[in-house]
């Protein structure tokens, strides 16, 4: 729909095209706050969630791979995963903080994250374009506290609110 200028015989869009087109404001927005595709890597850097439950629908299942820490899997929650991994925690369940090595040395979570994108850089297993952690409700602050303060790990993931 365009409309002639009466001055020069050209055809001009109309003004709600011309919004359309030009306009900085967001003119539909989707009512669902979940999120539907993974966020795309940037800077080299893999997505990485840290979570209660593992996100549903394939454009997460297809490109990612999950880690139940400290949780037993239920078969439908890995379904259609690339990569499924379980962690769990030193034995005796204790920790003591981000500088604590029983805790976050060889065997923390931090450590585990940081073997599996060494190694899918090295050509081991598929290609991953998001990792997600599922953990219980009341350790997803405490793992993402933990996570954000390994130097190491934040060379291979980005660490997503």
């Amino acid at each position: 729909m365009t409309a002639q200028d009466r001055n020069s015989g050209e055809d001009t869009p109309q003004p709600q095209e011309r919004a359309k087109a030009t306009s900085l404001f967001q003119t539909e927005a989707t009512l669902s706050t979940a999120m539907r595709a993974p966020p795309q890597m940037r800077g080299g850097r893999m997505p990485l969630f840290v979570l209660e439950d593992a996100p549903q629908g394939l454009a997460w299942r297809g490109k990612g791979g999950v880690v139940f820490a400290g949780i037993a899997p239920e078969p439908a929650q890995t379904q259609g995963w690339r990569c499924v991994l379980e962690w769990s925690g030193p034995e005796g369940g204790a920790t003591h903080g981000g500088h604590c090595l029983c805790c976050v040395g060889r065997g923390g979570l931090d450590q585990f994250l940081l073997a599996q994108a060494q190694s899918r850089v090295r050509g081991v297993g598929e290609p991953l374009e998001v990792m997600v952690v599922v953990c219980a409700p009341q350790l997803v602050a405490a793992y993402k506290t933990q996570l954000k303060t390994s130097v190491f790990l934040s060379a291979f993931y980005a660490l997503q609110a």
